[in-house]
């Protein structure tokens, strides 16, 4: 039996995975490590990743990691828990940052960037765009994917293009303010 089938056989085990490896095994290794730093980075990217999980692995999998709106209770605490912690990690770097240089306005400006980014752009577009590049770009092509990888493929490059963008306008702009 293979991890997806049993996924699909006990219910929400894709979510509790999700909680186990992402929510609690990543941020204890960090610190156990002696590199708790890496969590202000990695907590904002964990709640792109759920939207990623829960947008491709539709109609099956995931369907209770991050549901936009929320259908029921599940939904609901899985969806408010992974908002809490990327913004606890939104704020802990925009603290640090500002902290750090001594100067409030970059870490205002860090956090708009950061929290503009994170919340409206991968909650709204990165969904939208993995639906949109599934229809537009497979469906309509010969090519056949098992287990929606497509969909997989697209959220994680567009995850990596969010982050790229976050960098881009965090070093330009905040680079700028602490010459």
């Amino acid at each position: 039996m293979g991890f997806l089938s049993l996924c699909l056989q006990i219910p929400n085990l894709g979510s509790i995975m999700y909680y186990l490896i992402f929510l609690a095994a990543l941020p204890a290794y960090f610190f156990t490590i002696g590199n708790a730093n890496v969590l202000q980075y990695y907590m904002p990217f964990i709640m792109m990743l759920a939207v990623t999980l829960t947008e491709a692995g539709k109609p099956n999998n995931f369907k209770t990691l991050y549901p936009i709106p929320p259908k029921d209770l599940k939904g609901f605490m899985s969806v408010n828990m992974i908002n809490m912690f990327a913004l606890i990690g939104l704020l802990i770097q925009a603290v640090g940052v500002g902290i750090y240089y001594n100067r409030i306005d970059v870490g205002v400006l860090l956090g708009v960037i950061t929290f503009a980014i994170t919340f409206p752009m991968a909650q709204q577009v990165l969904p939208l765009f993995i639906r949109e590049s599934h229809e537009r770009l497979f469906k309509q092509s010969q090519l056949k994917f098992k287990m929606n990888i497509d969909k997989y493929l697209v959220g994680f490059t567009f995850i990596v293009f969010l982050m790229g963008l976050e960098y881009v306008l965090i070093t330009g702009l905040v680079g700028k303010m602490v010459e």
